[in-house]
């Protein structure tokens, strides 16, 4: 990486790791492993200094589980040491862990890096994409939710200017589910800037009254341009949802996806999808969605980031009072502190219009829909390479005809891979 051994304050003086560092430099493991023994514990030596010896020296011996638990005990302090994270980032790529080795390159490039090493961790990141075979990931939690069916908290309702009483049916309904989540992608090469990649993605939540579970699968395969700061890809792909265990909606769709390194700090992506909708006990409801995104994610520094996105959404219902029209905007923002604590928060606001009068109330119909989420993760709480994520969500659509409007709050526990 052409960076100096240490992470640390240098001295002129000679220090007692000193003796420790020629013999990692000089590839001595034998002696290192001595002389690391003997400053171990010792009261005038940081321990974050020996921890990170501990984790050169295991690198330079190919010993990767001990190499990463060394650096990722120094991160969970000091989560802004850049040189601990690109040794981090080059030890999960030597182990293949592609995905979490893109994570702390991509954090590292925020940390103001010599030109030469900005080049090197580029390349390092243009290899990842060029040899990415598959990618497995996965999560399961439970789900405490204020309102399973997005019922409306209202007693009353007023149809052609008379109150009518809602059904409990009708008004909301709170459970506690079980979430579980998984994604995947293949990849077959076929050129040196080309992939034929599949993707799969399944997302099933199970409530004790199962009218209300919910399930997604979506699979999909298709071409994929590499570059050297970025990826482009174009797939047909076909989803499927349950709700109720019964099949609520049917699509067949093209998606198109990219991704690409602005800057050190700068990561733009993108996606576009058209999908053909059949709703087998509602046709009215079938159709063609277009869905769009496009964002971008600042990375501050080695451990804060800020996401800005904005979406559109375009259903064209076979009826009218299905028909509508959104466009939504996001803001993000995510941190890692010391005591292996990471936070996140995002929110998201989406005007929706819908074209048709609504039959029931005689009246046009719009809605403004809220999203907070927020998330803490403890990084050290690890088992076989999990760790837990407390989310809280609250959802609240306020609509210009009040039965429509709703408020949900959901806590998710899970655990989710450790990155």
């Amino acid at each position: 990486m052409a960076l100096g051994l240490l992470p640390f304050a240098a001295s002129a003086a000679e220090r007692p790791t000193d003796p420790l560092a020629r013999h990692i430099l000089a590839g001595r493991w034998n002696e290192a492993e001595e002389e690391l023994a003997r400053v171990r514990g010792r009261l005038d030596v940081d321990p974050l200094e020996v921890l990170f010896l501990t984790g050169m020296l295991a690198q330079g011996q190919k010993q990767y589980d001990r190499a990463v638990d060394a650096f990722r005990r120094i991160l969970d302090q000091q989560p802004g040491l850049v040189r601990v994270r690109l040794e981090l980032g080059r030890t999960l790529f030597d182990m293949r862990d592609d995905e979490a080795a893109k994570f702390h390159f991509e954090r590292a490039l925020s940390g103001g890096l010599p030109d030469p090493v900005q080049v090197n961790v580029q390349r390092y990141l243009a290899q990842i994409r060029a040899r990415r075979n598959w990618t497995l990931e996965g999560g399961v939690g439970l789900l405490p939710d204020s309102n399973i069916n997005t019922g409306t908290n209202q007693q009353f309702v007023e149809i052609g200017g008379l109150p009518f009483t809602l059904s409990t049916e009708a008004r909301e309904k709170s459970g506690v589910g079980l979430q579980v989540s998984v994604q995947g992608t293949k990849s077959f090469r076929l050129a040196e800037a080309w992939q034929l990649r599949a993707f799969a993605s399944a997302l099933r939540r199970d409530y004790p009254d199962s009218r209300f579970d919910d399930m997604i699968v979506r699979a999909g395969v298709g071409p994929r341009r590499l570059f050297q700061r970025g990826e482009f890809g174009i797939a047909p792909f076909y989803s499927e949802r349950r709700f109720g265990n019964d099949i609520l909606n049917r699509a067949d769709g093209i998606r198109a996806d990219g991704v690409w390194q602005l800057s050190a700090r700068y990561i733009g992506e993108g996606a576009f999808e058209y999908q053909r909708f059949t709703y087998p006990g509602i046709p009215d409801r079938d159709g063609g969605v277009t869905w769009a995104f496009v964002g971008v994610r600042y990375l501050a520094t080695p451990s804060t980031q800020f996401l800005v996105g904005a979406d559109y959404y375009r259903d064209e219902a076979r009826d009218p009072m299905f028909r509508n029209e959104a466009t939504g905007w996001t803001l993000g923002w995510f941190k890692d502190w010391a005591r292996a604590v990471s936070t996140g928060v995002t929110v998201r606001v989406a005007e929706t219009q819908f074209e048709g009068l609504q039959g029931l109330f005689g009246e046009y119909r719009n809605d403004r829909f809220t999203t907070v989420t927020t998330n803490i993760t403890k990084r050290d709480w690890s088992f076989n390479e999990f760790v837990p994520t407390l989310s809280v969500s609250f959802f609240d659509n306020d609509s210009s005809i009040p039965f429509y409007g709703f408020t949900r709050r959901q806590v998710l526990i899970a655990v989710n891979r450790r990155l």
